[in-house]
Formats: structure tokens, C-alpha cells, sequence
């Protein structure tokens, strides 16, 4: 299915192109930071964390206003962590779980740029699985007494996200330009199959476009 994906992905780039004989492209390298938040009714509670982002974009414009980002990101970490406070029988304890999660993900976003060089984009992601482990601490203070175990999460699903936002065009030289960008990404898929788990990321990134035809 992966294989599949990405050559009607590169097929459709590729048709866009030759279609379009006014058009505008630029490749862009991007580097950007995540907030992930978790959250779901099968979770115990809500979680949060940061993760890096490395990837490319073609920046195609089909007139000064319109246009569309299609993405790879190589690796975009979604990973998270919670704590929680419990008594079980009598027993206080104290539990730490950090979930280490990564895709390889692809995006189309449609693009809509303004006069003053913000422009604004909407559209979907789909993700694969790359990395998926969680490793839960738990601490029994009376005792003094720590349990640690780590695991491979099964059963991931391939992720699918919406994504939207803004950026600034910035020039810096001839078919040259800095792109800072922001944008909320609601995952509509679960991380794991039939469990109630999705992830909410607030994402800034900043990209370096070459302007090639």
C-alpha cells in the first residue's frame, strides 16, 4: 500500500506539471518542532510532548494566488508522555509512561497566498509508522522500591491527519526565500487499532525555498 502511495503521489506531481505550462515550483528542505498532545477515552490520561520534523516540500503556484504544497517528511516525531498518582490496595504509587512514536508522512496542502506574502494552507496527511514504543516507570515510594518496562507497540494504523495553517514568504535573494510556518494538525485516525488514541499537533516550521522554474 506505501508503494502504491507514493507512486500515484509522484504521478500526480508529475501530470500537474505538464499541465500547467505558467506554473511556478520550488523545492523547499524543512526543519520544524511539534507539540503533540494525546488524547482519547481509552487513555488513562491525556498526554503531551515535543518532537522533530525533517522533510521536503515541491511549492507549486498555478497563479499569484493559488497553489499547492506537496510534502515528505521523512521523520516527524509524535511521541508523548503522562504521569499519574494512584492507591492500590493500600499501596501508594507513582507512574510515568513516555510513548516514542514517529511517521513517515506525506501531505498535499492547497495554498492560498495573499498580496503581502502570508499565505494560509489546508489539506490532508497520511502517515506510516516508523517508530512505536512506550516505556512506563512506575514508582512505589513506601517501598523504595522502581519497575521499569519498555515494549513495541502492535498493531499501528496508517495515520491520517488534517491539517491547516499560515506562513510568510520571506525573500532573500533571487529564487531564493525563508518560509517560516505554523499549523494545527487533528489526527483522525487512531495510533493503534480499536483503541480510542489520537494525536492533536500544533507544528512550527521553517523551510529554505529554491525557486527552479
Amino acid at each position: 500500500m506505501k508503494k502504491t502511495f507514493i507512486v500515484s503521489f509522484v504521478l500526480l506531481l508529475a501530470l500537474t506539471i505538464s499541465s500547467n505550462a505558467q506554473f511556478r515550483l520550488g523545492i523547499t528542505p524543512v526543519t520544524g518542532l511539534n507539540l503533540n498532545i494525546h488524547h482519547g477515552s481509552d487513555l488513562q490520561e491525556s498526554g503531551n510532548g515535543f518532537g522533530l520534523l525533517i522533510g521536503a516540500q515541491a511549492d507549486m503556484s498555478f497563479t499569484k494566488s493559488l497553489g499547492l504544497v506537496a510534502g515528505m517528511v521523512f521523520y516527524d516525531n509524535r511521541s508523548g508522555s503522562y504521569s499519574e498518582s494512584g492507591n492500590e490496595s493500600g499501596v501508594q504509587y507513582n507512574a510515568d509512561a513516555d510513548v516514542s512514536l514517529s511517521y513517515f508522512q506525506l501531505e498535499a496542502l492547497f495554498k492560498y497566498k495573499l498580496p503581502s506574502n502570508v499565505y494560509f494552507v489546508f489539506g490532508p496527511m497520511l502517515g506510516f509508522n516508523e517508530q512505536s514504543e512506550v516505556e512506563v516507570e512506575i514508582n512505589y515510594p513506601q517501598y523504595n522500591y522502581k519497575q521499569k518496562e519498555k515494549q513495541t507497540l502492535k498493531n499501528t494504523q496508517t495515520r491520517f491527519e488534517l491539517k491547516m495553517g499560515g506562513g510568510y514568504e520571506i525573500p532573500v535573494a533571487n529564487n531564493l526565500d525563508i518560509i517560516p510556518q505554523l499549523t494545527f494538525g487533528y489526527g483522525l485516525s487512531n495510533v493503534i487499532e480499536d483503541v480510542k488514541w489520537q494525536i492533536i499537533t500544533f507544528q512550527a516550521q521553517v523551510g529554505v525555498r529554491f525557486t527552479v522554474l
